[in-house]
């Protein structure tokens, strides 16, 4: 017996993936600083700054994810205390 359910699709805009202002000066300051690397710990330094940064963005859109499936699977109540 299969179970059903319903597949919905929500396109995304293509101003949800235009890099912000915050997002430009990050990959000025990263750029420069790979751009000015002359040895290879400098090199090295930088990359681990920009792993850094990656892994952080994806940690922020993984909680997202989490968060909006949550309340997409169970609603959002909030719980109000009189005192």
């Amino acid at each position: 017996m299969a179970a059903d359910f319903q597949l919905i699709e929500i396109s995304f805009d293509p101003i949800d993936f235009t890099p912000t202002l915050e997002d430009e000066f990050t990959m000025t300051a990263v750029s420069k600083e790979i751009e000015n690397a002359e040895d290879i710990e400098h090199l090295r330094h930088a990359s681990m700054n920009l792993l850094k940064v990656a892994m952080h963005r994806q940690a922020v859109i993984r909680g997202l994810c989490k968060r909006l499936a949550k309340i997409e699977t169970y609603g959002v109540t909030k719980k109000m205390q009189k005192g």
